[in-house]
């Protein structure tokens, strides 16, 4: 049993049996929580619900102030069932640990061990031995195709992270720190992985990386020529990019984007902001004029794209001015997703001790200010859509009508499409459906 709760922790339970885990954070961090249970299984632990657990595993995200409250308080949860429950052990691993381990071990006396980021696929070494202590280890894991994997995600959709770490140097960034500098696996072994997906009914693809169009650069190959071999792939209907670095976008690649039907008309491209000099503060290496270059060309050249951006408020000395120029270009831009998040605060990144940090309170209003916005925007391109057929996976059943997911949202971070049929679906259904409302965030089809 899979579970999704309204926070995003995903919660695993088998019945009768002896291992409970709860990941938290990214997509990226999800593949990680995959390969941990597979671990654990393939060493011939069992996995069970939290009451009935003997060992709690806890996978964190430690990339700002908020992700860091949610793990803290989460293993505080779950610290409970040493004490009432039957869990004899509590491990937690993940992103917080590489950041906070010695502050960690200080705090939590009833957690057994601490684990990082670079050795999960041993995660079972420490069931075996009381004694094993957190070490220094390799920062993030990268695996192979035939590494041990529980997914966790529904039968026809999987994430498939094609590099670990990242070289990037964003001023406001940590997670070099606790992953490590870019290092990418090899084309065969990314093919390979999937290619087995799809002949077990996997025709949702969603590649994921920390600098996605940086790939390959560090084992002398490209994301084009990874892609090249990915659409060789027949039985994979949908292929998604997500973390894509502005900077990668080269002619070729553009090129590739627009001409394959199996390569999705969707790119997840994380911008943080549009004024040069925040950008520079930022050490984003790039500028506003090749922003803009960019976009124009992907909107030229892919037709009906669907463009995903991340914004950052309230940067280090962000001016009045600065944060309308932001928004000017966010109305001007039209983006079909947008998230937005408020500056962290964060020891241990470059911009940590810049001047002028901005109060609270202006963070929080300009962040209300962008979302209002893009919701309106969002909302404008929903509607667009009214009269449109698309391709969509059925996902589950709500108060009579069907969920799921057209090829322009993508899984957990987009809105779903809602269809009312008295017809019996199971997930993973491929349907063709008429878009017929729209409101911000959802959509609402008729089968065609």
């Amino acid at each position: 049993m899979v579970r999704i709760t309204p926070s995003g922790i995903i919660r695993v339970g088998i019945k009768d049996m002896k291992i409970s885990i709860t990941s938290l954070g990214c997509s990226k961090n999800l593949v990680d929580s995959e390969l941990i249970l597979g671990s654990l299984t393939d060493s011939g632990h069992e996995i069970t619900s939290q009451e009935h657990a003997e060992v709690i595993v806890i996978n964190t995200c430690g990339f700002i102030g908020d992700a860091k409250k949610e793990s803290i308080n989460t293993i505080l949860d779950l610290a409970q069932y040493k004490k009432k429950g039957s869990c004899k052990k509590l491990i937690v691993t993940g992103c917080l640990v590489e950041r906070y381990s010695e502050e960690l071990k200080k705090e939590f006396p009833e957690v057994d061990h601490f684990w990082g980021t670079g050795s999960l696929l041993k995660i079972n070494e420490v069931l075996a031995d009381k004694k094993y202590k957190f070490k220094e280890q390799q920062l993030g894991t990268l695996y192979d195709p035939d590494s041990p994997r529980v997914r966790l995600t529904d039968s026809h959709t999987s994430y498939v992270k094609v590099s670990e770490g990242c070289s990037r140097t964003c001023s406001f960034c940590i997670i070099p720190k606790m992953r490590g500098i870019m290092r990418s696996r090899q084309v065969d072994s990314i093919y390979r992985e999937i290619a087995d997906m799809g002949q077990n009914g996997v025709k949702e693809i969603n590649l994921i990386a920390q600098d996605m169009t940086s790939y390959g650069r560090d084992i002398g190959t490209s994301l084009e020529t990874l892609l090249k071999e990915l659409i060789k792939i027949d039985s994979i209907s949908w292929i998604r990019l997500h973390y894509c670095y502005p900077w990668g976008f080269s002619d070729k690649l553009v090129n590739l984007l627009s001409a394959e039907n199996n390569l999705l008309p969707y790119i997840d491209m994380p911008i943080q902001h549009i004024n040069d000099r925040i950008l520079k503060l930022m050490d984003r290496k790039t500028s506003k004029s090749r922003i803009l270059s960019i976009i124009e060309k992907l909107k030229q050249a892919i037709p009906h794209l669907t463009l995903r951006t991340t914004f950052i408020v309230g940067f280090p000395s962000e001016t009045d001015d600065e944060f309308e120029e932001l928004l000017d270009f966010v109305n001007d831009t039209k983006f079909e997703r947008a998230g937005a998040f408020k500056y962290s605060h964060e020891e241990g990144t470059p911009s940590y001790n810049l001047d002028n940090q901005i109060d609270e309170d202006i963070k929080e209003e300009r962040l209300e200010r962008l979302l209002n916005i893009q919701s309106d925007i969002s909302l404008e391109n929903n509607k667009k859509l009214i009269g449109k057929e698309f391709g969509y996976f059925v996902e589950g059943r709500e108060d009579g009508d069907y969920f799921g997911r057209i090829s322009t949202q993508a899984p957990e971070v987009d809105g779903l499409t809602y269809i009312r049929s008295d017809k019996k679906f199971k997930i993973g259904d491929y349907l063709q459906v008429r878009i017929t409302e729209a409101d911000i965030y959802n959509l609402h089809a008729e089968i065609v």
